[in-house]
């Protein structure tokens, strides 16, 4: 099974080069690894410990929260640059209410690279970042300005967005080609209503256009 090294480094939290000297021996396979290599290659955690002539079962295995001693090779500490950007470009204008409004097709299956992690997203598997495309949130967020992103966090008026769309009718609710930067201004049951600087704009989304809304980290929580 041929797997990337970016999706085993990202799952043990560490970088490439690091998974690189693991597979070829430089560094010795620390039980600390296992969960994640072990989630990305299918296989148990037993399977895996005997592939690398580790012979532990599961019972052995340290509990999750303790601390793994490693007596030779890199440290365990998580680094810090670990957050995956995503790829994004400057995508078509879209009509909502009349108005086209600035969007950003985001790849989320294309990791550029790996940026610092803010402390408030340590252990946060679902967030991202991305650079921001285009000059409609000038100046609160530049175009090129990378930004931490994250699903799931409570959205309050005024928070930075990044807000999934659906493609079609047909939308498994899973992809998006196209999502939209904005500002939240208010939601409600049947709609969200965005925000843009250039050109100032306030405008609506239906809620069945919306498959999720993430919430953009403010610079004061991307320095902590």
């Amino acid at each position: 099974m041929k797997t990337s090294d970016e999706k085993l480094a990202f799952a043990i939290g560490r970088d490439r080069t690091t998974v690189t000297k693991i597979i070829n021996g430089t560094i010795r396979f620390d039980i600390a690894f296992v969960d994640g290599f072990a989630s990305i290659l299918q296989v148990t955690p037993e399977e895996l410990l005997s592939r690398v002539g580790v012979g532990m079962t599961s019972e052995q295995l340290p509990e999750a929260n303790a601390t793994v001693m490693q007596f030779e090779g890199e440290s365990l500490e998580r680094p810090n640059e670990n957050l995956p950007v995503w790829g994004s470009g400057l995508g078509a204008a879209r009509l909502f209410e009349g108005e086209a409004v600035e969007q950003t097709d985001l790849n989320s299956g294309s990791v550029l690279e790996y940026v610092r992690r803010p402390a408030i997203l340590a252990g946060k598997r679902e967030a991202y970042a991305l650079h921001v495309q285009g000059s409609s949130m000038h100046p609160a967020l530049p175009d090129g300005e990378i930004v931490a992103v994250c699903r799931n966090r409570p959205l309050s008026t005024g928070d930075n967005v990044v807000v999934y769309l659906r493609d079609s009718d047909d939308d498994d609710g899973q992809r998006s080609r196209g999502v939209l930067v904005k500002e939240l201004v208010r939601r409600s049951a049947s709609y969200v209503e965005l925000r843009q600087y250039e050109p100032r704009l306030d405008f609506r989304v239906p809620m069945s256009d919306v498959i999720r809304i993430d919430r953009i980290l403010t610079r004061r929580e991307m320095m902590t």
